[in-house]
This record gives structure tokens, sequence and C-alpha cells, in this order.
């Protein structure tokens, strides 16, 4: 008996259109309490801090063109116009916080490519605002997006670049928006903060209770209301009330108004979302604290674990804009700057090893060069001293 009702199950369930319970694991969407855009992520002050971190971060760097032979890597001098100057209307460095800021926050970046170099390569790209980029599709296997007035088919197809981030879905090559994705944090401390200053700005709550131990008519209470707000509003002289009235203000317990700890959450979870410490956005977490033993060491955790993924997807991006064999590097050194005298001890080992020059120390420390013989590894030995000659 069972097995006969086994094995119906077993047709039925063969005979189901799955495609009609789609909709139950679809994916709905996160609840938010506010509307959550760019805009409003950039209001949120963890959110905001975090994207300029990381942004300014990436436009401090060096960036260089190098290129390879073998397995010796030598600059681009002059550098590329694509490297040395992207843009015609900002400078490197603001070109680089711009691609930043589009990536941190709609996730994708785009560019109108406006002149080519050497072997039909652009070499010039000014971005584009991305919320001006709509309708973001794929047409006959072509990336195809809509800009004001027109419909544009992505490099290689046609004029506009495009560079994702991190959140590519497999099926498409748009990125989803992080923004988007932290948009319940966003919109939970957005709204925790507005429900605060409204409470305290013009919230539905009286700022002082006046009792009488005798029943008041309308008008008497009426009376005594406007003759305290006279007394109090503007100024801080003390107010005068009768006999049989009592004065209780309100007090609010600022952890309950400002609701510190939702607010402090939802840093903590800013910095998670975008992979940047607390410390680098100034903001405390709760519990124990992660501590280094020097600020090298803090450095390099951030830039292995917050900046190195932009980093390559920068470079790969532009590398492909590049001719063969050079390719786009972003100086890394430049931000691992140590301490003092963890650089001295670094520089006097590699002096001892012969892997560094003493002029090369004299750079890193923006001094001037001693005489040639300093441009050879190592210490150079000193000169020998003349011998006195016999009268």
């Amino acid at each position: 008996m069972f097995g006969g009702i086994l094995r119906r199950g077993t047709e039925e369930r063969d005979n189901i259109s799955i495609s009609q319970y789609a909709a139950l694991w679809a994916d709905q969407g996160v609840y938010s309490p506010v509307s959550v855009s760019t805009s409003t992520a950039l209001t949120h002050a963890a959110s905001s801090a975090c994207i300029d971190t990381l942004a300014s971060s990436v436009s401090a760097l060096p960036l260089d063109a190098v290129r390879s032979s073998g397995t010796v890597r030598r600059p681009v001098d002059p550098a590329p116009p694509l490297i040395r100057q992207p843009s015609s209307l900002v400078e490197q460095d603001v070109w680089l916080y711009q691609l930043m800021q589009s990536l941190l926050t709609d996730g994708n970046a785009f560019g109108e490519i406006v002149m080519y170099g050497s072997g039909a390569l652009p070499s010039s790209i000014e971005l584009l605002d991305p919320e001006t980029v709509t309708n973001r599709r794929m047409v006959n296997g072509v990336p195809t997006v809509d800009v004001p007035g027109a419909t544009r088919q992505l490099y290689p197809f046609g004029d506009l670049w495009h560079l994702p981030g991190r959140f590519v879905r497999a099926g498409s090559p748009f990125a989803d928006s992080p923004v988007q994705r932290a948009k319940a944090t966003i919109g939970s401390a957005v709204a925790a903060r507005e429900f605060g200053a409204r409470f305290f700005g013009d919230g539905a709550h009286p700022g002082m209770i006046v009792s009488s131990e005798t029943v008041l008519t309308p008008e008497q209470a009426e009376g005594i209301k406007k003759a305290l707000i006279r007394a109090t509003k503007g100024n801080r002289e003390p107010a005068v009330i009768g006999a049989g009235l009592k004065v209780d203000p309100i007090m609010v317990d600022p952890n309950d108004s400002q609701f510190i700890d939702l607010m402090r959450f939802a840093t903590e979870e800013s910095c998670r979302f975008w992979r940047v410490p607390p410390s680098m956005i100034y903001a405390a977490t709760s519990g124990q604290s992660v501590t280094y033993a020097n600020v090298s060491q803090a450095d390099l955790a951030y830039l292995k674990h917050s900046l190195e993924g932009h980093l390559v997807r920068i470079e790969k991006a532009l590398t492909r804009l590049l001719p063969r064999p050079q390719f786009a590097r972003f100086n890394r050194n430049a931000f691992l700057r140590s301490d003092p005298d963890s650089r001295s001890l670094i520089q006097d080992r590699r002096l001892k090893n012969q892997t560094m020059t003493v002029n090369e120390v004299r750079a890193q420390e923006d001094e001037l060069p001693f005489g040639e013989q300093y441009d050879e590894p190592g210490i150079p030995a000193p000169a020998t001293a003349p011998q006195d000659v016999p009268q």
C-alpha cells in the first residue's frame, strides 16, 4: 500500500513544472525602513567614511606602466597617456577616486572613450555618473546600456568602457550595487538618526508637564501654559509659578533617544561590509579590538584585506588597454611606509646585504644624494687618508 502511494507521489512530482514555484525562492529584496540610494549612503557617516577611505587610498597610490622583458620589469618612460593622464578634465588621482567611488556605490564604473592611441587602444576615458547609465542588459551576446539620448554597446563592441566591481553574478557582466546590498544597514542607521533628530526637534512629546493640586478650567490651563512658554522660550531666566503648581521636565535617556547601540552596530556592520578597519574611520567597536605590533603591520593588513582586490581589478582592466608587453601596476610600496625605526632597520640590513645604495636610502628620506661612489650597492669603503710626507 505504501509503495503504491510513494510511486504515485513520485509520478506526480515528475510532472510538476518547477517554474511555477520560482517566485517562492526568488530574491524579494532586503527590507529597509527608508529608501536607500547612493545619495542616502553618502549621508550615513560610517558608510561615507568607508567609501572615502578606500577611494582616497587607491587614488593616492602612484600608478605606473611597466614593461616586462623576461623576468625583468622596467617602468615605461614616458608613461602612456592612459596611465599618465586618463582624463582631460581631471588629474589622475581624481580620476582614480571617481572610479573607486563608482565601484563602491553603484558597483560599476562607466566611461566614454574619447581618444584612441597606439594599436587603436583607448588613450583617454571620461568617466560617467553611473546613475545616468540605465537599462543594463545583454543583446545578442553584447553588453548594452542606455545613456541619455542613446543606446550604447560596451567596449570593445562600442565606445563605452565598463569596469565591474566585486559583486558580479554568474551570467552577467554587470555587478550588483554595494549600496543596495547594504541598504538594510544603511536604512536602519539613517532612520534611527532621523528619528532621534525629530524626537528632539519637533517630536510629538511635551518638554514638561505642569500639574495642579486643584482642578483647572480650560481657560486657566491655557493661561498657565502660555505664561510658562513666555517665561522659558528663547531665554534661560527662572520661571515663577503660583502655589499648587508643579513643573516636571521630561528627561529622556540619551541611550534611548539617540539609539546609540543601534548606530554603533550600524557603524560596525558598515566597516565589515566595505572591509575597512573601524580605527581608520575613527570608530570604536564593541568587545575586544584587534591590535597590531606597529603601524606597518596595520597598513599591511589593510592593504591585503581591504585594498588588494580593488587594486588588482583596476590593474587588469587598464592592462587590457595597453600595448603588449606593457601592464599597469600600482606602487604598493608607497603605501607601506614603515615608521622611522623600522625603516632604518630595513635600510641598514639592505645596505649590509648590498641590495641597496646609500643614495637610494637618502632618496627615500627626501635627502640630497652624495657622490657617484654612493650609487653602488652597499656602503663604500672609506678613502685612505694621505700619508705624511717626511721633510
